[in-house]
C-alpha cells in the first residue's frame, strides 16, 4: 500500500536531502505534487503477465507484416502503386521513385519495436513503475537542488532518491527492493532535465 501522503516534517527531511531551501515554496509543492504523482503510478494497474503482456505487440506485429506484404503487392500495380504514393497524404514527390522510404521504413521499425518488446514465457514484463518514480525524484533534483546530482555513493541524490521512494510507496529500500538500476538510467537523462529545468526556471523567474 502506498504511504499517506507526507506531511511537513517529511517534506522538509526530503528538501534537505534534495540540498534544497525548506523555505522554497515552489519546491514545496512541486515534491508533493510528484510524491502525489509517484502515489499514482504504484496504485495503478499491476504488471500483467506474459501472455496478456505479448498480446497487444503481437497484434501490432502481425498489423505491420500485412500491411507491409500489401505495399509489397501494390508494387505489382503500377497505376495503382503511382496514384497511390503520389497522394498529397504524402507530401511531395522529390525523385522518379514514387515510395515514400520513410513510410516504408516506419513500417519495420514499428515491426521491430513490436518484436523487441515482447517476454518470453518465462520472463517478466518490464516493470517501469519503479523508474517513473526515481526519474520523478531525479526532475525535482535538476530544478530545485543547489547541487548536482549523479551515482556516486557521497552524492546526495541515492539517499535523497531511496528516501523519496519510501515515501512515495510506503516500502522500505532494501534486498530485492533496490533502486540502484533505475538511478543509473534516470541519471542518463540529466543533460536533458537539467535543461527542462533551466527552460522552466527562466519562465518561472519572467
Amino acid at each position: 500500500m502506498p504511504a499517506r501522503l507526507p506531511d511537513d516534517r517529511t517534506i522538509s527531511e526530503l528538501l534537505r536531502l534534495a540540498c534544497v531551501s525548506t523555505a522554497d515554496d515552489a519546491a514545496r509543492r512541486w515534491i508533493r505534487d510528484a510524491l502525489g504523482a509517484a502515489r499514482a503510478t504504484v496504485a495503478a494497474e499491476p504488471r500483467p503477465t506474459p501472455a496478456k503482456y505479448n498480446a497487444p505487440l503481437d497484434a501490432i506485429e502481425r498489423a505491420t507484416d500485412r500491411l507491409l506484404a500489401a505495399l509489397d503487392e501494390l508494387r505489382r500495380h503500377p497505376h495503382a502503386h503511382g496514384n497511390f504514393w503520389r497522394l498529397a497524404t504524402f507530401g511531395p514527390v522529390n525523385d522518379s521513385q514514387a515510395e515514400r522510404t520513410d513510410v516504408m521504413s516506419a513500417l519495420k521499425n514499428i515491426r521491430h519495436a513490436a518484436r523487441k518488446a515482447r517476454v518470453s514465457r518465462t520472463g517478466r514484463p518490464p516493470d517501469f513503475r519503479k523508474q517513473n518514480i526515481i526519474d520523478l525524484a531525479l526532475a525535482f533534483c535538476a530544478r530545485f537542488s543547489t547541487s548536482r546530482p549523479s551515482g556516486d555513493v557521497k552524492n546526495f541524490f541515492p539517499n535523497f532518491a531511496e528516501r523519496f521512494f519510501e515515501c512515495s510507496t510506503g516500502s522500505y529500500v532494501g534486498k530485492g527492493n533496490g533502486i540502484q538500476r533505475q538511478v543509473t538510467v534516470a541519471l542518463r537523462r540529466l543533460p536533458i532535465e537539467m535543461e527542462r529545468a533551466a527552460l522552466l526556471n527562466k519562465t518561472r523567474r519572467a
